[in-house]
């Protein structure tokens, strides 16, 4: 079975960043302490298999959803070093007791897609368009959002990776966020006081993160509610984010940063569901056409480019060329809907046109 190395008593690992936005496949600061035995040599590439593996991982847990996460860990032994592009040591420090590396792993796209094609695990690579997070704390009857004390706003940010592929925005807690919106406007769902807040930061949609954390003096334990809502088109839906509410209720002592640290992580995951709920494992291909009007030639390269990020290289054909507009032809296993999933993080989308089969790609 293939485990990930075990973190014990004489090293241990930071967790490292992955570039999401602009090269998913790159990972660094995968910083390594081991005890120093005396083997330069040796040390350096037990500290680089070590940093293979953990960044492996990490990128694993971000492309792959939980059931597809477990059928990697049951597969036999296999080398990760056969998935690396190239590494890099960009820092290396040793004395007479420790070994330190700061190494940085740039995995080959072909071939970490073919190993879990290969291994029929489903891969997950598109990124959200940003949501604007609310974090409401309510403590002692006192509800916080932008204040200073919304410790639950602070735990979320901290377990928050940035460069996830779920993209979330955290406004500043400030005195003209308070102004904007409170609590209230958001537990009432007004939807102008939050219409206007997300244009302010130019954004499309919210996700509303409400925790209640009380302490019963009777019992000596500390108690928490938790509810969870996305919210785009002026429509709420309800997010289940906490299905194991119950671990975190009537303890010893306050939950919140656990909390914080499970609900970053079953986001990423509701994400991955988004595009899974779009897939259609019935259909091996769609077949549509996208025409890109060329009024704009700067814009008309950005939109091609865009969607040549998008798609793989076969999929997309010019079909007809027109002094007003492009026709392109996609043959694909990506449906229009999870295509436009994929467009929202650059404010595009595929609108239909004049046939049912044909669609324009703008701004929206």
């Amino acid at each position: 079975m293939f485990k990930f190395t075990s973190i014990i008593f004489i090293f241990f690992i930071n967790v490292a960043n992955c570039f999401a936005n602009e090269d998913i496949y790159f990972i660094e600061n995968n910083e390594i302490f081991l005890e120093n035995s005396g083997n330069v040599l040796q040390l350096r590439e037990n500290a680089k298999k070590i940093s293979f593996e953990n960044a492996f991982y990490i990128l694993s847990r971000k492309i792959l959803d939980p059931e597809n996460y477990r059928k990697l860990e049951s597969l036999s032994d296999f080398e990760i070093v056969n998935l690396v592009k190239d590494y890099q040591i960009q820092s290396e420090k040793i004395n007479e007791v420790n070994y330190f590396a700061d190494i940085s792993i740039n995995f080959s796209e072909e071939k970490v897609k073919d190993f879990f094609l290969k291994n029929r695990i489903k891969v997950n690579i598109l990124i959200s368009e940003e949501y604007i997070i609310f974090p409401i704390f309510k403590k002692f009857n006192t509800l916080y959002l932008w204040e200073k004390d919304n410790y639950w706003y602070d735990y979320l940010f901290q377990e928050y990776d940035n460069q996830s592929l779920l993209r979330l925005y955290f406004p500043e807690k400030s005195h003209l966020s308070k102004f904007k919106i409170s609590p209230s406007n958001l537990i009432e769902e007004n939807i102008k006081k939050i219409d206007d807040f997300l244009d302010f930061y130019k954004k499309k949609k919210a996700i509303i993160l409400y925790l209640e954390e009380n302490f019963n003096k009777n019992r000596n334990k500390f108690q928490l509610r938790f509810s969870a809502k996305s919210y785009k088109n002026k429509k709420f839906s309800e997010i289940n984010l906490l299905k194991n509410e119950s671990t975190f209720n009537n303890t010893d002592s306050s939950q919140i940063e656990l909390v914080a640290k499970q609900v970053i992580l079953n986001l990423e995951n509701w994400w991955k569901s988004q595009i899974d709920n779009l897939e259609n494992e019935d259909k091996d291909f769609y077949d549509y056409d996208i025409v890109i009007k060329s009024e704009n030639l700067k814009k008309s390269l950005f939109l091609e480019n865009t969607l040549k990020e998008i798609l793989n290289d076969n999929d997309l054909s010019i079909k007809e060329i027109n002094p007003n507009f492009v026709v392109y032809k996609v043959l694909s296993r990506l449906s229009v809907e999870r295509l436009n999933l994929a467009l929202e993080q650059k404010n595009l989308k595929l609108q239909n046109g004049k046939d049912e089969n044909l669609f324009i790609i703008d701004y929206y």
